[in-house]
């Protein structure tokens, strides 16, 4: 999937719009996300224990039935969204959206667990300033996600607290459209910048070789942010703990 798409859209919705006779130098941007319920799935567990969707389609919890997220429930939260400002062509990369993981180690043993999830996101942009309508992108993509039990000898990640949880997601360095004649590429970095796992570790988030992702650590919260970026130009990126993600679904 790329941004021809988008291409084509901005050309549909601006069509009776004035020609720019030079790149555009700067955009206004809106990035919105959330988690599809209906593509989330949990592996088995007790009777106690449940997983849910809320509220608003931003917050994946796992744990103890009924319990709190950070005290007996971990979560998966999507937060700065939607997120929305200027952004130079060739310039600073802005905020698109916040994912936080809240790994807490109180679930129990046989507690349900995430194993999936889709995030729907949309990415729309215009020249600043234009008053233009916004070209629209919508899509898709799928996070694997390994609750790891904390049984010594068992662990894909061996850290200092027991064994880590493992997040994947497929990522895109960047993505090109053409606005107007002119071909721009956007991109979206991770920071902390994901990393290329073992094999292993991707294995057991039921992921294939070389995955991308991070693993967080029992009782710790980690904030992973999305920046948003657009360049006249692919950016290269030697090396895949500095890979951009497109985080409003553009894979």
């Amino acid at each position: 999937m790329d941004l021809v798409k988008l291409g084509l859209i901005a050309a549909a919705a601006l069509s009776a719009a004035p020609a720019f006779s030079s790149q555009v130098t700067q955009w206004d941007y809106i990035v919105d996300s959330a988690f599809d319920a209906a593509q989330t799935t949990f592996s088995a567990g007790r009777a106690s224990s449940s997983g849910t969707v809320a509220p608003s389609n931003l917050q994946i919890s796992w744990g103890v039935g009924n319990g709190n997220v950070g005290v007996n429930r971990s979560a998966l939260q999507i937060s700065a969204t939607p997120s929305s400002g200027v952004l130079a062509t060739d310039g600073a990369s802005q905020l698109a959206n916040t994912y936080t993981h809240i790994n807490n180690g109180n679930l129990g043993r046989n507690s349900v667990a995430l194993l999936t999830t889709q995030i729907d996101a949309q990415l729309q942009l215009r020249p600043s300033g234009s008053g233009l309508p916004y070209a629209s992108y919508l899509a898709s993509y799928t996070i694997h996600f390994a609750a790891t039990p904390n049984v010594s000898g068992t662990c894909a990640v061996q850290s200092a607290v027991a064994c880590d949880d493992i997040f994947v997601i497929a990522g895109s360095l960047n993505e090109a459209f053409v606005y107007d004649g002119f071909e721009y590429f956007v991109s979206f970095f991770a920071a902390p910048a994901l990393g290329t796992l073992d094999d292993a570790v991707c294995a057991a988030a039921a992921a294939g070789p070389g995955c991308i992702g991070f693993t967080t650590q029992e009782f710790m919260t980690t904030n992973v942010n999305f920046n948003l970026a657009i360049t006249s130009r692919a950016i290269e990126v030697p090396e895949p703990a500095s890979i951009a993600l497109l985080g409003a679904g553009l894979l």
